[in-house]
C-alpha cells in the first residue's frame, strides 16, 4: 500500500511573510502608543501643580501617544 504525502512547498511566501511583519509592526506600535500614553499621564500628574509649559508638554505627549496607536491599530490594513 502506497501512502500519497502531502503536498510540501519549499521556498518562502512573500505575502505571508509580509502580513507577519505588519503583524510584529502592529504589535509595536500600539505597546509604543501605550507606553507614551502612560508616561504622558504620569508627567501631567507630575506638572498639573506647576501649570505652565509642562501641562502643555504631557497634554501633547498623551496625544502622540494615541496618535502612534491609532496608526498600529490601521497597519495590518497594508497588504501587498
Amino acid at each position: 500500500m502506497i501512502q500519497k504525502l502531502p503536498n510540501l512547498t519549499y521556498g518562502v511566501d512573500a505575502s505571508s511573510m509580509f502580513a507577519q511583519a505588519m503583524s510584529l509592526l502592529q504589535k509595536g506600535l500600539v505597546a509604543t502608543g501605550a507606553f507614551l500614553v502612560v508616561i504622558g499621564v504620569i508627567n501631567l500628574a507630575t506638572n498639573i501643580k506647576d501649570g505652565g509649559p509642562g501641562v502643555r508638554n504631557a497634554i501633547l505627549e498623551i496625544v502622540g501617544g494615541v496618535m502612534v496607536g491609532a496608526a498600529g491599530a490601521f497597519v495590518t490594513q497594508i497588504t501587498i
